[in-house]
């Protein structure tokens, strides 16, 4: 069997809200002949395995922690490239994988957005660092990048080539690991949605995390990437939050951690997927640096 060009290997855990629009965009953005899809699902109570199922994916159902999904399925790849997703990644541009992969030449192994943020909020501890949602690798460089360790097989020590996810956030030792192979990565842009001329959302007095310039949003707090000036993808952000972030039988907002209002997430997240399916995304209109608001 001939290998694919491209091997996407997606996390799930109760992914169903976005796995079926995900699965689709892929459908959509690329030549089926030349890829194949894996999903990694965390034992989902929801219909997430059944939905990659019948798409036709590899599906994969195992307990792990992220870093261990994603060893699992860089391990698996025999692709010329290996992409690693989130469920909730939705893929826009029918060329977004020629820009990408336009990237990824001489050292350059792997190209994905910098871990900034969602909508306007700023991580300023990942700046410089790639975002777990994307990582498009050069399968060759991932196997450049691997280190040996030992694991337990049987009760026996094994040595075993690993590239290694185990870092703050996941990706935030990647730089650093490539670099000691002679290796880097390419950051994409990031872009926030657009703002609408009224509020789309309007929080409840309680609502512990807000800021005004929020129900302005019409995609929330999700973002926007491209290269080059040219939109590739959208991640939603807090997709699941819509139905599990809470207690139901208590009122919202209840408890001392400051939550974005599951309301505002689960309309955003409806918002985009109605838009998605009808043909109509709003891309942003320009580029716009995320950024902490100063009411937060």
């Amino acid at each position: 069997m001939t290998s694919p060009i491209l091997y996407i290997g997606i996390t799930s855990w109760n992914s169903q809200l976005f796995l079926p629009s995900c699965l689709d965009s892929l459908r959509r953005t690329t030549d089926a002949a030349n890829i194949h899809i894996c999903v990694l699902d965390n034992g989902s109570t929801d219909a997430s395995a059944k939905i990659a199922s019948d798409f036709g994916a590899e599906v994969l159902v195992r307990s792990c922690t992220q870093p261990e999904a994603l060893q699992e399925l860089v391990q698996r790849s025999s692709g010329q490239y290996t992409l690693l997703l989130h469920a909730d990644v939705i893929l826009l541009a029918s060329d977004w994988l020629e820009r990408c992969t336009a990237k990824l030449t001489g050292s350059t192994v792997l190209i994905s957005p910098e871990d900034v943020g969602c909508g306007p909020l700023t991580r300023p501890f990942g700046a410089g660092m790639p975002e777990s949602s994307f990582m498009l690798f050069t399968t060759e460089g991932l196997r450049r990048a691997q280190r040996f360790v030992w694991r337990r097989r049987f009760r026996m020590p094994f040595p075993r080539r690993e590239f290694d996810f185990s870092g703050s956030h996941v990706t935030h030792n990647i730089p650093l690991r490539l670099a000691q192979r002679g290796l880097n990565w390419q950051p994409m842009n990031v872009y926030v949605s657009n703002l609408e001329a009224r509020p789309l959302f309007s929080p409840d007095p309680s609502t512990t995390l807000w800021t005004d310039e929020l129900g302005y949003l019409r995609y929330g707090l999700g973002n926007f990437y491209g290269i080059d000036g040219q939109i590739t993808h959208y991640h939603n952000w807090y997709d699941r939050v819509a139905t599990s972030n809470r207690d139901a039988t208590k009122p919202p907002n209840t408890s001392q951690r400051r939550e974005f209002p599951a309301d505002f997430i689960n309309a955003y997240s409806q918002r985009f997927l109605a838009d998605y399916r009808a043909g109509t995304v709003d891309l942003p209109r320009d580029f716009r640096t995320v950024r902490i608001p100063t009411a937060l």
